[in-house]
């Protein structure tokens, strides 16, 4: 028995990735968890001692918290580089938790800390030492369709294409982004322009999200994130915890990623996102599509 535990402790190390890996990945559920704990005792210690001006202390948790609730039930999904409303509601409370005492002060400050954490070291993103270059070939990777089937990305060069690279099923970000490249869908076959999508979650996941969308977009599954790596966009750790999603060594996961290509598989357009928040609109593709020509047949 004693000798099998490095090599379990070894197995689990590998599964959940480095210390800082593993802060991570369990970043947003911890940090809600805790900001709920938080907001339920400072409104206890308020009401007990009768002393309103606590519940300031509060605010900034509570923001942060709606936030990670709407974003889970996916009601909305908000593509801005900063968080102004948060940090706007973070602020107030800061300064209104001053009547409180310089307690109630810290505890609106450690919430100030929190969102900045998500928004400016969790949301943050890997950037590419090799970006995909516009003017040259798209690169050579691996990929494997729902079929099973192994190919590579030569079967995205034979017409006008736009790449996709999302985080997978789990992420609302990256469902909103499939959302409306598939409500652009119409657009861009009239321009004779093929959609794919990759992502390095299980298979059936990526089956279960080609059937989810009614469009003849072609998905594909990065098998042990080879694609993401192939590009240098492998985000070290990106997958939280409670999904069964990512790689099986550190649950690693791709920095969202557009590609555009024209017929020849040339690049036309590439963006690769600096945090996971934030995406290009879908009308950025049309008029990428236009500057190059490729206009409604």
């Amino acid at each position: 028995m004693l000798t099998s535990l490095p090599k379990l402790c070894g197995n689990t190390t590998k599964e959940l990735g480095t210390p800082m890996q593993l802060i991570k990945r369990v970043y947003g559920e911890a940090t809600g968890a805790i900001a709920a704990v938080v907001i339920a005792l400072v409104i206890i210690h308020a009401i007990s001692t009768a002393q309103p001006w606590w519940l300031a202390a509060a605010l900034p948790w509570a923001a942060y918290a709606l936030y990670l609730g709407l974003l889970m039930t996916r009601l909305v999904v908000v593509q801005r580089r900063h968080p102004w409303v948060q940090l706007a509601v973070a602020i107030v409370g800061i300064f209104a938790s001053t009547i409180a005492g310089p307690l109630a002060v810290l505890v609106a400050v450690l919430g100030l800390a929190i969102i900045l954490g998500y928004n400016y070291w969790y949301s943050v993103q890997h950037v590419s030492a090799r970006p995909v270059r516009v003017d040259e070939p798209l690169p050579l990777f691996p990929l494997t369709t729902v079929d099973g089937d192994v190919v590579d990305s030569s079967v995205l060069t034979h017409q006008p294409h736009v790449i996709m690279f999302i985080r997978g099923n789990w992420c609302p970000f990256c469902m909103a982004q499939v959302a409306q490249i598939a409500d652009q869908y119409r657009e861009l076959d009239r321009r004779g322009v093929a959609v794919a999508i990759v992502s390095p979650q299980k298979p059936e996941d990526t089956v279960e999200l080609s059937q989810r969308f009614d469009i003849p977009v072609n998905f594909y599954i990065d098998a042990d994130g080879a694609a993401a790596a192939a590009l240098d966009l492998v985000q070290s750790g990106g997958t939280p915890i409670i999904f069964s999603a990512g790689t099986p060594a550190g649950g690693d996961t791709v920095v969202p990623t557009v590609i555009i290509t024209d017929r020849t598989g040339m690049v036309l357009w590439a963006e690769q996102t600096d945090n996971h928040r934030v995406r290009p609109e879908p009308t950025t593709f049309l008029e990428v599509l236009d500057q190059h020509g490729i206009r409604a047949r």
